[in-house]
């Protein structure tokens, strides 16, 4: 791993604390909640995080903050849309299996209608914020404002747009703070009670 002064970024032997922070982070918050559900949540959910970890270290770039309170999860541009091959390199290719049928049938509708509105909103070369997590007894206490923060000065300087979704709207306050606005919003068609937030935000001159 590498170090600044604010956030560190991760390599393939952080992967294991890495997976278990963000199941910490999104246990018990949409859409887990709506993906999942118990007495197999847990399971599936670190199955989830596991596998997109390690997407994004492989094929993209992580980072967490210094103290390790949360962790973030970043795709390139040129590199945001998930292929199959890749997806196979990160273990996501065994996901009927480890998530069980109706789970991974959930999981492939609301993958697919993200990608759609992801294509929608974001056509140009962009950074994707593909996830981002912080543990709970952290929350809204600044780790993950300072991760996005901090990358965010990176993108500027490259300038590209930067996206991100979410199924929270008390998230979308906060990412308006950091820049974004929403670009996308839509209902999902098969879970109830269910919105997605695709939100962009383009390069500051500043």
């Amino acid at each position: 791993m590498t170090t600044d002064t604010t956030m560190v970024r991760l390599g393939m032997d952080d992967l294991d604390w890495a997976t278990k922070l963000l199941t910490e982070a999104f246990l018990s918050v949409a859409p887990v909640t709506h993906l999942f559900q118990e007495p197999k949540r847990e399971i599936q959910t670190a199955y989830f995080m596991r596998c997109s970890c390690a997407y994004a270290l492989l094929f993209g770039e992580c980072y967490s903050t210094v103290d390790k309170q949360g962790v973030a999860l970043w795709l390139l541009p040129g590199g945001t849309a998930m292929t199959l091959g890749r997806m196979y390199k990160a273990g996501m290719l065994s996901a009927p299996f480890r998530m069980g049928l109706s789970a991974f049938v959930r999981f492939m509708g609301f993958a697919a209608h993200t990608d759609k509105l992801h294509k929608i909103a974001a056509p140009k070369p962009h950074y994707y914020l593909f996830a981002l997590g912080v543990r709970p007894p952290a929350q809204g206490k600044g780790a993950g404002g300072l991760l996005v923060k901090e990358m965010l000065k990176r993108i500027d300087r490259q300038r590209f747009p930067t996206y991100l979704e979410t199924q929270s709207q008390g998230n979308v306050g906060l990412y308006r703070r950091l820049g974004f606005d929403v670009a996308i919003e839509e209902a999902f068609p098969r879970l109830e009670n269910l919105n997605n937030w695709g939100m962009l935000r383009e390069a500051s001159a500043t």
